[in-house]
């Protein structure tokens, strides 16, 4: 892969993911991660492993996107959007989100682990992928320091999505020619589990989000009665 396509690449990824972990708004955040899992779906094409292209697009992109949609109430969603053309701007705000004063402190953790990793890889020296390397810390350290600053459980669902991702391209980087299939057979079942943890996440979101709407309802007709 071409130097500068690398670089670019790389840039989107982990552009992408900041997006998807801090946009305000949760269900730009989730368009945000599908177009993330898009761009690592071109990386892996571009570096000649289409099936772990496909498989991102697939599991990464259309099936962890739909059922994240679906922990945000998809169904809900877009009939206010046919009422409200403009409605993705303002639709499912977190008020929780914007960076505390303990964001710093969350992210030393996350800095630490980023520090030992990259003295482990370093260590490793040269391998037909290690184009991945700087792509797949940034977006583990990312993934990290958002999953230890977020408490909205969707955030943490996109930060949990995040982590796998650096996680597999560190491991690719890592792999020399000989062990290149094992190390698709990793990746590939790490994809599975990845969306399984989603699916179950999700659905989850979706179920405590409808006890506590059933609380709140027979809170007021308690308040109500009384």
């Amino acid at each position: 892969m071409p130097p500068l396509l690398e670089a670019l690449l790389a840039l989107a990824m982990v552009a992408l993911a900041t997006l998807a972990l801090l946009d305000r708004q949760l269900v730009r955040a989730c368009t945000w991660f599908v177009l993330f899992a898009l761009v690592v779906a071109l990386a892996w094409a571009r570096l000649g492993l289409m099936w772990l292209a496909l498989l991102e697009a697939v599991l990464g992109a259309t099936f962890t996107g739909a059922f994240l949609f679906h922990a945000l109430g998809v169904t809900r969603y877009f009939r206010y959007l046919r009422r409200h053309p403009l409605g993705c701007l303002i639709h499912r705000h977190d008020p929780e989100l914007l960076i505390r004063r303990l964001a710093l402190v969350s992210l030393l953790p996350a800095l630490a682990v980023l520090a030992m990793l990259g003295v482990a890889l370093v260590a490793q020296g040269a391998s037909p992928l290690g184009s991945l390397r700087p792509a797949g810390l940034g977006l583990l350290g990312l993934g990290l320091w958002a999953f230890a600053l977020h408490r909205h459980l969707l955030r943490r669902l996109l930060a949990f999505n995040i982590i796998g991702t650096g996680i597999f391209l560190v491991l690719m980087s890592l792999v020399g020619e000989n062990a290149m299939t094992a190390a698709h057979g990793l990746v590939i079942t790490g994809l599975l589990v990845a969306l399984l943890g989603t699916v179950l996440g999700a659905l989850l979101i979706r179920r405590l989000e409808r006890l506590e709407q059933a609380g709140e309802m027979r809170s007021a007709k308690g308040n109500g009665a009384s």
